[in-house]
């Protein structure tokens, strides 16, 4: 039986892998689970950034976030979410307003800010 949110997910995390690429950033999946899961996606910069992917129709943001910063350690993470949501008869849920939403914590926006130009 084949686990639709799983295949969304893996989807969203490997367009998100493609997209940093596509940007020029060394950018790829992690290994999923275990003692090492940090989370989905890890870029390369001067130092590594973990991404978070998650593509649904509800997130509790603070939760999340909090959880995949645990699982990060102190690596800066950036949590990615894709609202899908079911329009009309679609079979297939789409995104909603934005495609994706990129969330900081205060921290990384202000490393952000301080190295911005």
């Amino acid at each position: 039986m084949v686990n639709k949110p799983k295949i969304q997910g893996t989807r969203f995390e490997t367009a998100t892998v493609n997209l940093l690429k596509k940007w020029g950033y060394k950018a790829y999946r992690l290994a999923e689970g275990g003692l090492k899961d940090e989370g989905d996606v890890q870029v390369e910069l001067p130092n590594e950034v973990i991404f978070e992917c998650k593509a649904r129709q509800n997130l509790n943001i603070h939760q999340t976030y909090y959880k995949a910063k645990e699982k990060a350690g102190d690596k800066p993470l950036v949590l990615a979410w894709k609202k899908l949501v079911n329009k009309g008869s679609s079979v297939r849920r789409t995104a909603d307003g934005t495609p994706t939403l990129y969330i900081v914590d205060e921290e990384l926006l202000k490393d952000l800010l301080e190295n911005y130009g």
